[in-house]
């Protein structure tokens, strides 16, 4: 007969397989999902300053800012699921 080992590695090995077909399962639903969002994006402000370098002697490295704003229109979208995920999740922790 099979020994207890010989019936907890065959346990093992099908939980395995099972874990394998659900990962495998969930990058299918997501992998060729659509994700382009339109994005605006306005640039306000670019800085560039030539700064000492303290990593060497006398170096000097180039220091650059840009300031810049950024706009999505599916944002509320977003903001609607995660809502949604809290509401659920708030509602089976009430119960």
């Amino acid at each position: 007969m099979n020994t207890v080992l010989s019936r907890a590695n065959s346990l093992f090995a099908f939980s395995l397989s099972v874990m394998a077909a659900l990962t495998f399962g969930c990058f299918i639903t997501t992998a060729f999902k659509d994700r382009r969002v339109p994005v605006d994006i306005h640039v306000s402000k670019v800085m560039l300053k030539n700064v000492d370098d303290f990593t060497g002697p006398r170096e000097r490295s180039d220091l650059g800012f840009i300031t810049f704003d950024l706009s999505m229109s599916d944002f509320c979208f977003y903001a609607n699921i995660t809502m949604q995920v809290k509401g659920f999740l708030f509602f089976l922790c009430r119960n």
